[in-house]
């Protein structure tokens, strides 16, 4: 199993972020305009005392490895399966891929810290892990790549979205 954190600055406090992530018109725009991901249907969350659930479905815009390509084919998608837990304010989250699901292993957590006035630190660690004889470290190092590449791109895109949007 591959782990590795990544850390972001996000221009907005805490309380924005949580509610800019939880808007799914942002959300859906963000993830289609910013990231270039093909689609995003965004399903309404879901509250259970302190818990917020939410599931999101998504076919991602990918760089990868030709081997790994061929083997997950041309139209990969996965719905986010995520946990929002109020107390602690930490989104967890797993990706069930729409190929390969039982072999191929993704997710994380999320949690923001606060940094200054209208400045927060995105934080989210993740994990991937793939069992494929022959190709297994190779789909998770691409997992990787795509991962950070991704959440640098997302973080890139809400500080501009948030300088054209100030409160």
């Amino acid at each position: 199993m591959l782990e590795f954190s990544l850390n972001h600055e996000i221009h907005c406090s805490a309380e924005r972020f949580w509610a800019l992530f939880f808007d799914p018109g942002f959300t859906k725009k963000m993830i289609v305009d910013g990231l270039g991901f093909a689609s995003c249907d965004i399903d309404d969350v879901r509250r259970d005392g302190n818990e917020s659930h939410r599931q999101m479905r998504v076919i991602p815009k990918l760089d990868i490895p030709a081997p790994v390509a061929k083997l997950l084919g041309p139209k990969l998608g996965y719905t986010e399966h995520g946990t929002f837990y109020e107390d602690e304010k930490v989104w967890d989250h797993r990706l069930e891929l729409s190929v390969m699901s039982d072999r191929i292993r993704m997710g994380g957590k999320v949690r923001v810290q606060s940094a200054g006035e209208d400045r927060c630190r995105r934080i989210a660690d993740l994990w991937c892990e793939a069992k494929i004889f022959g190709l297994g470290k190779m789909v998770e190092k691409a997992a990787e790549k795509n991962m950070r590449d991704g959440w640098s791109r997302s973080a890139a895109w809400i500080n501009d979205w948030l300088k054209a949007h100030p409160e």
